[in-house]
This record gives structure tokens, sequence and C-alpha cells, in this order.
């Protein structure tokens, strides 16, 4: 070739982000919100990029307008996680169909159909790349039409959730759109059942299943799809059901076909089925075991726990020949109790001291009295991330560093008197769990159930997370059933809520306790939004600031309480140190500082003013323009539906227009 003809060369890089290679690969140290919310909008490069590090997601309540449908539809083919919820729908419900319901299902139809047409598509494809005729350019149009000018590519539907009160029905009218799931989770809040092999058969690339109900739930019929001399191994990784009632022999010849099985957990198992009761002995958790080992399961998390008819969880794992027979190598733990008993307790101590993940899945709430030994574990886990103990009621003696919860008792209190209130609660300490992530939990308030839940409580349960805890992302805080109507005052700015701010990589937050229009103001509450450019939140931010400048009183009152608090200790209880607080060889300087605060007033009026700023002109964060909780996703006040169904704005925009129509 002459060298006129010869092609220039692309031009060389002039910066390392000009390498799509090396450009990705710094961006997989970010986070996916810091991905979902900065990087994908800097140019159209970025944004290809990372597109599949982007979650798409459809949340949908059954009872949402049509209009809503209609505007998700064109976004379904591009879906690649779906929530389906059913507030309350019963047989009669689902004989006149909503409009809603048909959109919905006849686009899983169309995303079939499009998918098939695509593969369809390809196939013509590379016949005609073989034999290329005048139709080329038709086929190729008809098999990328669905692509076109599209951001996203099309997806199948990958993971499916449904859950609520709903027909059975259901989950099988749309099992045929569902072949290509590989996360199934079907919930029930009645009684309900579900038939194994249908559910194996239409998502055969099914990786991980949960089955649960807040009642109960019978496994139907065989569990293969296919007779057993013709059945194939299944892709099978997780499976997890609650409250189930099932025939462990069926279970076992399934178990067959599970070569990559790693996580097993039957919660709660029922003996009582929707149309028998099970003979004594259905259920042997040791040779359950057996099979595992038996068949070589790969397991790496396993749980086995028995609902009786005493209406308490018996968990096969307490006993110490079987809790030592199976992953000793697991990170993650759950317990059918809702407390750390001595016995679990030796338990764990035949493990490294690794468990990054602790689950306790009791059906009713327990308080976590001074024998509890679920504290001491807590103060001497630094590597837990994930603590889900939502039937706990913790006591917030444990959290109370420098006992600065009011006596139930009435007039001045003696050494004495405080030392016998204090034999009666436990002693606290701080957890170890600097890095924890996940945190679901009740806490409960000495000396019982008769004891209101007051602003001074409040503040040590919030400012005992914030700090103790920096590195949330979910937090979980549910209310003893008990309890109900008695800690409406958490929301107050006396009640510390505003120290959650200290979150920063917060991420999903829900209160079990609603809020209450009678206990609640806008300003307490309004400095969860931004921007504050309003009329309405500048005076909420200003009453906020007029309150904290009259606590002043408040506050001297309290520092001359904590100094005579201190004057009546026990010899040797202060000021804490290694030797008489468990956990305090984890805090550093800094947050052994901030833990003297924790339950004050004084611990508020200082993070309000890093939120408000002391005046109109002086703030420490953007002139007044504290960006609080900057990853948050998910918010919801009281548990009147499931978590997450609407996004943290539509949540705080119900709460506040709530809270206005109440002024």
């Amino acid at each position: 070739m002459a060298l006129g003809m010869t092609s220039p060369l692309p031009p060389l890089p002039t910066s390392p982000l000009d390498i799509p290679e090396l450009l990705s690969k710094i961006h997989s140290f970010l986070d996916n919100h810091t991905l979902q919310h900065s990087v994908i909008h800097v140019c159209r490069q970025w944004f290809l990029i990372n597109r599949h590090r982007i979650r798409r997601e459809l949340i949908w309540e059954y009872h949402y307008q049509n209009e809503c449908m209609e505007r998700v539809l064109p976004s379904l083919p591009f879906i690649e996680r779906v929530d389906l919820f059913f507030r309350s729908v019963t047989v009669k419900h689902c004989q006149v169909e909503s409009k809603a319901w048909k959109l919905f299902l006849g686009g899983l139809k169309e995303i079939r159909e499009q998918q098939q047409r695509l593969l369809h598509g390809q196939g013509q494809q590379g016949q005609q790349q073989e034999h290329p005729d005048a139709d080329s350019d038709l086929v190729r149009n008809q098999s990328t039409a669905i692509t076109k000018h599209a951001l996203f590519e099309p997806t199948p539907v990958l993971e499916f959730s449904i859950s609520g009160t709903y027909p059975n029905t259901r989950l099988y009218e749309l099992m045929p759109f569902l072949s290509n799931v590989t996360r199934l989770r079907v919930e029930q809040r009645m009684k309900h059942h579900v038939y194994p092999d249908q559910i194996f058969r239409g998502c055969p690339y099914l990786l991980s299943l949960y089955v649960g109900s807040g009642s109960q739930v019978e496994m139907f019929r065989e569990w293969l799809p296919l007779p057993s001399d013709q059945q194939h191994p299944l892709p099978l990784r997780s499976l997890v059901l609650h409250s189930a009632y099932l025939k462990q022999a069926k279970l076992e010849e399934f178990l067959q076909f599970t070569p990559s099985l790693t996580e097993l957990q039957l919660s709660n198992l029922s003996i009582k089925g929707l149309t028998a009761i099970a003979e004594d002995g259905i259920y042997d958790c040791k040779r359950l075991i057996e099979c595992v080992k038996r068949l070589r399961v790969p397991l790496k998390t396993f749980h086995f726990s028995v609902y009786e008819q005493s209406h308490q969880s018996r968990d096969c794992l307490v006993d110490e020949e079987l809790f030592r027979s199976i992953c000793q190598d697991s990170r993650e733990w759950s317990f059918a109790t809702g407390d750390m008993t001595p016995q679990l307790m030796r338990n764990i101590g035949y493990l490294p001291n690794t468990i990054t993940t602790l689950n306790m899945v009791n059906r009713n709430t327990v308080f976590c009295d001074s024998t509890s030994k679920l504290h001491q574990f807590l103060c001497t886990s630094p590597q837990l991330l994930h603590l889900r103990i939502p039937k706990t009621a913790y006591h917030i003696s444990y959290v109370d560093l420098y006992h600065r919860i009011p006596s139930a008792l009435v007039g001045d209190r003696s050494r004495a008197a405080l030392e016998a209130e204090a034999s009666r609660n436990p002693d606290p300490g701080v957890w170890a769990c600097r890095r924890l992530q996940t945190l679901h939990i009740a806490f409960e308030v000495p000396p019982g159930r008769n004891c209101q839940f007051g602003a001074e409580h409040s503040r040590i349960v919030f400012g005992y997370i914030a700090k103790v805890c920096p590195e949330l992302r979910e937090l979980v805080m549910q209310v003893p059933n008990y309890r109900y109507g008695h800690l409406v005052e958490r929301y107050e700015l006396a009640g510390g809520f505003c120290l959650l701010a200290g979150l920063k990589d917060l991420e999903r937050l829900r209160m079990g306790c609603a809020v209450s229009s009678y206990h609640t103001n806008m300003y307490d509450l309004d400095w969860m939004t931004l921007p504050r450019r309003t009329e309405r939140t500048k005076m909420n931010q200003e009453e906020r600031r007029k309150i904290v400048t009259q606590w002043r009183g408040p506050l001297l009152g309290e520092a001359n309480k904590d100094r005579k608090r201190m004057a009546k200790a026990r010899p040797g209880e202060f000021p804490r140190t290694e030797s008489n607080t468990l956990g305090w060889e984890y805090c550093d300087d800094v947050l052994r500082e901030e833990l003297y605060r924790v339950g004050m007033l004084l611990d508020v009026k200082m993070m309000l003013e890093k939120i408000d700023g002391k005046s109109e002109n002086e703030s420490e964060e953007d002139n007044g323009m504290f960006r609080c909780w900057p990853c948050l996703q998910r918010i919801d006040f009281g548990d009147s539906s499931p978590f997450g169904l609407v996004s943290a704005q539509q949540e705080l925009t119900r709460l506040f227009s709530f809270l206005l129509r109440s002024t």
C-alpha cells in the first residue's frame, strides 16, 4: 500500500482518564451511591462505563393508581428488580382485575416476547452473515428496535419479591414471566402454601429462594421439578424458609441436587400444617446435618429451629454437639431466641471470634435483662458488621454509661438508694463493633413495662448509637408490642432524634414508632430535608435556634445534677476506665469524650448548632446548609407497611404534609 494511503493512527490518550479500562478500574473503588448520584452525570462515557452497576428496580404497591403503572410501563424492559406488595387483596378482589394489574402482566408478557424476538433476530443475523440477502437490513432493524436510543440495555427481571396479603394464585400467574429470575422472595402475612416443584420448574436459574409467613406456610407436594432419575443439579445457593411446615424427607431428597448450596436456614418450623398436625419427631436436626455431610453440601450458614405448641422456639443449635458438628468456619449465625443465653455464649466461645453477622429470629419480644450475655458479646466483638435482633428488648441501662436515666423513685436519692438501684440494673459498657453497618433493635426501659419512655431515654439511645456505630448504613428501631403509644416524645428536639444526623453513611432508616402531631412540630423534623430555601423552612430553622437559647437554665441544672451524681457514685465507678467498663479499651480519646455527653441536653444543643448554626449568619457547614444523611435512600416512620415501598423523599413529603395539616 502506498504511503499516502495509510490510515492515520488514533490519537494517543492525553490523560489516564481517557483510557476506558483504567477509568473503569478507578470507578470500581467508589460506592454505588456516589456512582448513581455523581459519577454517571459527568458525561456519557462515564455513564456507559458504570451503567451495569446502577440498581434499576420497580417497587409497586398493588393499590397504586392506574396512572402510576402507565408511567412505569415504558421502563419495565430495563428493570432488573421488582418488589410487588399487596396491602390486602382477597380472592373476591381478584375476580374483578384492576387495570393496573392487567397492565403489569401485559408488560411482563411483552418483555418475554421482545427477548424471544431479540434472540431469534440474532440467530437469523448469524445465518445471514453466511448467506446475506436483500432482507438483512430488515432483520437487523427488527432485532435492535428494542435498544434503539435506549440509555440502558434491555434486561430480564433477575430479582423478584412478592409480599403482603394475596391469594396463592397470584404467584403462579407471574411464574411464566420469571424464567430468568435468580433471586425470589415469597412472603405472606397470613397462612398460605407454595409448590416448590413449580417454583424450581418456572425459575431454572434460581440462586436464592426465601419463603416465609407471618403465620404459617406449608410446602405442598414435591420439591423437585422432575423425577429424581431425570433431575439435573440445580444452581441454588441459598434456601431460607420461615414458619414453614414441610416433610423433612422431601427436603433431604431435594438436597441431593443442590451441590452449590451454601446457605440453609429453616427458622421456626411449624409442627402443624394447613391440613394436618405433624407426628412427633417430624423434624430431626441431627439427621439433617448427617444428610448434609453425607452429600457434601458446602454449607457456610446453617439454622434449624422449631416453633412448638408451647409457643416457644426450640433452636437445635443450642445443643453443643450439634453446634460443633456443622459450619464451624461460618461468619454468619442465626438463633431462634431473643437473647444470647449462657449456653449459646459457650457454644460461640468454641469458634474463632470472627462472626460478622448475628441474627435472632424469635417470634415474640424477649426482654434482655441483667443476666444476658448479648451485651458481653457486643462489647468484645469488634469484627461484627450486621446485628439484627428486632425481637430483643435491649435493656437501656446497658448503654447508660453515666446513669442519666431518671429514677422511678420519688424525691432525692441517697448513695444507698443509688447503690440498691444500680444492683438491679446491668453494668453499662461500650459496644466494640465500631464498623457495624446494619442494626435492627428495640430498647426497653427499666424497671419494667409501666415506665414512660422520656426525652432523657431517647437522648441516651440516639446519642449512643450515633457515636458508637458511626458507619451504620441501615438502622431499624422496633417498638415492643406492648409499648405502642408511649414513645412519641422521642421526636421532640429535646429527645435527641437529631443526633442520628451524625450518621453520614446512613442509607436506610426505619423508626417503629409513628410520628404524633400532638407531640411533634415541623421544626422538630424538617432539618432532615435539603435544601432549606423556603420561607417556612427558614422560620423552622429560626424556631429551633430560639428553643436552644431557652435551654440555658435546663443546661445549668443538668450540669449541677451531673456533679451531684458523680459525687454520690459508688467508689471506683467513675471515671470510666478499662477496669470498670466493658469495651472501654476499644474507644479512642475522642470517642471517650463524646460518650461522656451521651444523654445530656448539651449533646443535642451541640448537634443543633452544627445543623442550623448558632445564629442566622453562622454555621459550621455551608452557611446553614447542613447536609443530613447524604446517602439516604429509604426512610419510614411506623410499621404500617413493608420497609422500602417509597423513596426517602416521598416519605418525608408525606410526613411533612401530615404535620402541616395538623397545625
